[in-house]
């Protein structure tokens, strides 16, 4: 194992540490409430793990994104209620800007966005998570195939809250010729702006988030009793907890594709295998996860329904598996018979 994944190792060992003891159900319904976890949020900025795919000459950690799917698998598992994902996504692409990002957390704007000839962000976004309480934003602004990252402050932004199933804070927000404070060019043409980025968190979030069901399911079946032995020596349970094991691990093994699709500058396609996956298996593990608990998993007493309103929230961020079907499908179309093979191999 080399330096790069013994520091990876280290970060995501700290953030199972620090999640085991902070997030707990008194946490999560606070944030939901709109607190945000400040407490929290330093002891990860100790940690330094929000700087962990800035370079080290900047000032960072510089690790690949494939060393990185750990901790954000980490994050689903725990579904730690702050936005670190976004915030490790926003310093990235900041820095390859060369561009220095502010203290605090960052929320990112997903799709990309419009710059005018003066230099102004124009176009709309969906709900972006966090919005209102990070103060600064990170976009992507394209103007005639150039595309520009651009930090933004939060404050010029005409927001509305949104409510989302996930209750996770976030607003929706809208760009009228807003001034961003800092801007420079982006390395390649990101059509889609950190649209497939953010699909890639979400994908390895939705991992772990499964993994942590499958957790609870094997503990629920181990202790809860009835008909004289526990539910989880009936043939029927162990079948549905098997399934929920070949959802969390299928949906490991995209994330972490498309986490080194992204490393390797592919990150369109390793977004669409990802999400795609992880959101097939997201849809069926909640299921299954609720069926095996019953009506006990839909109470707000239980820690069931934090993990799967974030698997149902993260299926529609970064876009839906539907939506990312249909890119992959109509790109392999565009692409002509004779180039599937060679992509599929490659």
């Amino acid at each position: 194992m080399n330096d790069e994944m013994s520091v990876g190792a280290m970060l995501t060992e700290q953030l199972d540490r620090l999640f085991e003891k902070s997030v707990t159900h008194e946490l999560l319904t606070r944030t939901e409430a709109g607190a945000f976890p400040q407490a929290l949020w330093d002891e990860l900025e100790n940690i330094g793990v929000a700087a962990a795919l800035v370079p080290e000459q900047t000032g960072g950690v510089g690790l690949a994104w494939s060393e990185c799917e750990s901790a954000w698998h980490s994050m689903g598992y725990h579904a730690a209620p702050v936005p670190l994902g976004e915030t490790m996504i926003g310093r990235w692409a900041l820095a390859r800007a060369g561009l220095e990002a502010p203290d605090g957390p960052l929320a990112v704007v997903a799709e990309a966005l419009e710059l005018d000839a003066a230099g102004r962000i124009g176009g709309t976004d969906a709900v972006v998570p966090w919005a209102g309480q990070a103060e600064h934003l990170v976009a992507v602004a394209n103007r005639a195939g150039e595309s520009f990252v651009c930090m933004l402050r939060g404050a010029d932004c005409p927001s509305s809250a949104s409510p989302t199933i996930g209750r996770i804070p976030g607003a929706r927000l809208r760009f009228p010729a807003v001034a961003p404070l800092a801007l420079a060019p982006w390395q390649d043409h990101a059509a889609l702006g950190l649209l497939p980025q953010v699909a890639v968190l979400r994908a390895t979030q939705m991992a772990g988030c499964l993994d942590r069901l499958l957790a609870l399911c094997v503990e629920y079946g181990n202790t809860r009793v009835q008909f004289g032995r526990p539910i989880g020596k009936f043939q029927a349970i162990q079948h549905q907890i098997a399934s929920l094991a070949e959802q969390a691990a299928a949906a490991q093994v995209a994330g972490r594709l498309g986490c080194s699709c992204i490393d390797r500058g592919k990150e369109e396609f390793g977004a669409a295998v990802a999400k795609i996956r992880a959101g097939q298996s997201a849809m069926t593990g909640a299921a299954i996860a609720h069926q095996v608990f019953g009506a006990m998993g839909v109470t707000d007493e239980h820690m069931l329904h934090f993990f799967t309103r974030r698997l149902w929230q993260w299926r529609d961020e970064g876009e839906s598996e539907h939506w990312w079907s249909e890119r992959l499908g109509h790109r392999t179309i565009d692409a002509g018979g004779v180039a599937l093979w060679p992509a599929l191999v490659a």
